[in-house]
């Protein structure tokens, strides 16, 4: 699916272990060239529809979705987190004020690409970044760092539900009349 990263969070009766398998990423109708990088500050589930959270990570976690490691670096927020058995039903995941992009979108037979400090145009075609093709930095909006996700998690003792984690960053670059935009990637929790 294009656009679209999966992790899949294998939770345990005594601890819970992240684990993602990640693919090629991409941004809008163009490429997020392997720089995607958000910066993970907590994670928390919920047993009771979100009244409270447990958290089980707080700290300061910049991942690179789009990057081949990602899973490794991800693998490393539930180290040694214990959860209570139980159902939980929602999942909320706090990202940091910045986003780290490289990337493009198209407007037509322009394209509109980061170039190391907000974006520039190339009017030579679609799919087609100019020489000063770069990562820059994007300022999350406050209401957007905050996902929260309905879910059904059923955790047993001494059983293992897999929980996957789609990040979606087919909408992170968009345009609107050759005026471009940046957004947080969509989060979706689902339980198998």
């Amino acid at each position: 699916m294009r656009g679209v990263k999966r992790a899949a969070l294998l939770w345990g009766a005594v601890a819970l272990c992240l684990v993602m398998r990640v693919g090629q990423a991409e941004a809008a109708s163009g490429s997020a060239d392997g720089t995607y990088t958000v910066t993970i500050t907590k994670v928390e589930v919920s047993k009771d529809g979100g009244t409270t959270y447990t958290t089980i990570f707080s700290g300061s976690q910049d991942i690179n979705i789009a990057s081949v490691n990602a899973g490794a670096v991800a693998a490393g927020l539930a180290n040694g987190v214990t959860v209570e058995s139980g159902t939980y039903d929602r999942v909320r995941v706090t990202i940091g004020a910045t986003l780290q992009v490289k990337g493009y979108v198209n407007n037509g037979a322009t394209t509109i690409y980061t170039d190391g400090t907000t974006f520039s145009t190339n009017v030579g075609g679609a799919n087609t970044p100019g020489g000063n093709y770069a990562v820059s930095t994007f300022t999350i909006p406050v209401a957007s760092r905050v996902s929260v996700n309905t879910t059904s998690i059923d955790i047993q003792p001494g059983k293992s539900p897999t929980v996957d984690v789609t990040f979606d960053t087919s909408s992170v670059i968009t345009q609107a009349g050759g005026v471009p935009s940046i957004g947080a990637p969509t989060v979706t929790v689902s339980s198998q």
